[in-house]
Formats: C-alpha cells, sequence, structure tokens
C-alpha cells in the first residue's frame, strides 16, 4: 500500500474542507441591515435607505440599491458608497417611475451576494404641485420667487446685470423639472431697447452650461410674473436663465448713492487737484 498517495489526498481533502469553512465563516460574519426612515411616502417625498454591513472588503464595494414597484417593474436602479465604519444612507425622491400606489421593495445588496429588502407604501398623487419661494436679497432689498422642483432642491439664486441672467443652483438627485415665477423687477425678456419695455420675447436657457429648451406659461403671464419650465437630468448642478434685463447689482438706493459720491469726488478733484486733498497755499 502506498501511503504517500493516502497522505497526499489527506492533504487535498483538509485544504478543500478548510477553504469551505473559511468562505462559511465569512458568508456568516457578513451581514447587512436596511431599513426606510418611514413606512409610506406620497409624491415629492424623500425617501432615505439606510442601514449598515459588517465586515466589508478592504477595497470598499459598493452597494447596490434596487426599488420594485406593485407589479415587480424597476423605478430605481444605483450604487452608492458604503462608508467607512460599514454604515450607509441613500437618499432620493419619491416620483418620477414610480406613478402608481401601492407597496414598493427597496433591495440593498453588497457584492452581489448579501441582500436585503424594506418595503414601504407609496401614494401617487402627480405632480408636486407646491409652491415654494427663494428670497434673493440685493442692496438691502428682498426679491421672492416662487418655485417648485421636482427630482431636487434648490440651492441659491444669484441674478446678474452684466449678464441679464438669473443662475439657479440646484442639487439634481434624479431627472426633473424645476418651475419659476420669475418677477419682472428681478429677469425679464422683452425687445425694447432698455431690454424691460416692448414686446415679451422668448428667455434663453442653459443647463450645466449646454443650451435647453424653456417651456412658459403664456396663461400664467401677468404684468409682473412670468412662469417658465426647465427640464434638467440628474446630475445637474447649475440652471441659467438669460433675459435682456436683470436686477441691478447695486439696487436704486445704492446707485443714487453710488452717483452721489462720483460727484463728490469730481468737486474735491476740482477743487484740491488730482488725487491731493491737501488745501491749495
Amino acid at each position: 500500500m502506498d501511503y504517500k498517495v493516502y497522505a497526499l489526498m489527506a492533504i487535498l481533502m483538509a485544504s478543500v474542507a478548510s477553504v469551505a469553512l473559511v468562505g462559511a465563516a465569512y458568508a456568516q460574519t457578513t451581514s447587512l441591515t436596511v431599513s426606510t426612515d418611514k413606512t409610506s411616502y406620497a409624491t415629492g417625498d424623500t425617501i432615505t435607505v439606510s442601514g449598515k454591513v459588517t465586515t466589508i472588503s478592504e477595497i470598499r464595494d459598493p452597494l447596490v440599491i434596487k426599488v420594485t414597484g406593485p407589479t415587480g417593474n424597476i423605478v430605481k436602479l444605483d450604487q452608492f458608497a458604503v462608508g467607512l465604519n460599514g454604515t450607509y444612507s441613500y437618499k432620493f425622491p419619491a416620483g418620477g417611475l414610480m406613478n402608481a400606489d401601492g407597496k414598493y421593495t427597496a433591495e440593498v445588496s453588497y457584492k452581489g451576494t448579501t441582500k436585503q429588502t424594506a418595503t414601504f407604501d407609496f401614494d401617487f398623487t402627480g405632480v408636486d404641485t407646491t409652491w415654494r419661494t427663494f428670497t434673493i436679497n440685493v442692496a438691502g432689498q428682498s426679491y421672492p420667487v416662487q418655485y417648485r422642483i421636482t427630482g431636487g432642491t434648490v440651492q441659491n439664486m444669484v441674478p446678474s446685470t452684466e449678464t441679464s441672467d438669473l443662475v439657479v443652483t440646484i442639487s439634481a438627485t434624479a431627472d426633473g423639472t424645476l418651475t419659476l415665477r420669475l418677477p419682472r423687477n428681478v429677469i425679464d425678456s422683452r425687445d425694447g431697447a432698455d431690454g424691460r419695455s416692448g414686446v415679451d420675447e422668448e428667455f434663453a436657457v442653459f443647463v450645466d452650461e449646454i443650451p435647453g429648451d424653456v417651456i412658459e406659461d403664456s396663461a400664467a403671464k401677468t404684468d409682473t410674473i412670468r412662469q417658465v419650465a426647465v427640464n434638467f437630468d440628474q446630475g445637474t448642478s447649475q440652471i441659467d436663465i438669460v433675459g435682456t434685463w436683470a436686477i441691478p447689482e447695486f439696487g436704486a438706493i445704492a446707485a443714487i448713492i453710488l452717483a452721489v459720491a462720483i460727484v463728490g469726488i469730481i468737486v474735491a478733484t476740482a477743487r484740491y487737484g488730482k488725487f491731493n486733498f491737501a488745501p491749495r497755499l
């Protein structure tokens, strides 16, 4: 009997068993938790999926989230990073492809093997029609601008006299639409020589510096307001509305003060000499 053959077979079997045990131990110690911040949502709400992964890999493989609707249709598929301590939090707006009432399932997986799910109810109420207000402050004056947005949030609005535009900074977590009620005393687009008079003209729009389409609601137009809508893609950070006139950077009162100051400088210069305010002998 060749004992060497038996010895080699025993070593091989032990090696296979040890690999299996290590794999089983890894599978047992790697766990994943998944939960949502609420049990039910409506159109326009923000859904937060969070949890924790144990025994994360050294390269920190990403997590994958898949959200399915009542009929099994996929409404969200994305991947995101896990924290150094294994915790994670993923947010997305309730809407978009979520266009039916019912129970939805959020499945989070790690390395394609460890998976957990959480379910929630969704009430489809159509397009979010809630108007919000952003206040632009210029030279001590406040200018409220009403807006509504799907697929993201508005971070800032800044008008510019030099370029006759209104720059809106947003955080777009999904494809969406930004609708603005633009006050004519903030920005306007007309064919008059001063940019504020004459017949209304279309605004131009740039989405992340790329020309886009602007949709104006003529029925909502008044002597003081023009309502426009701009579609944007997920990840968009800036929407630029360009007209023929925008609010002066310094405001009317500040402009008067500036004019008075300039006149004072001219008078002082003529009397005392250029850049020399010492009395003449």
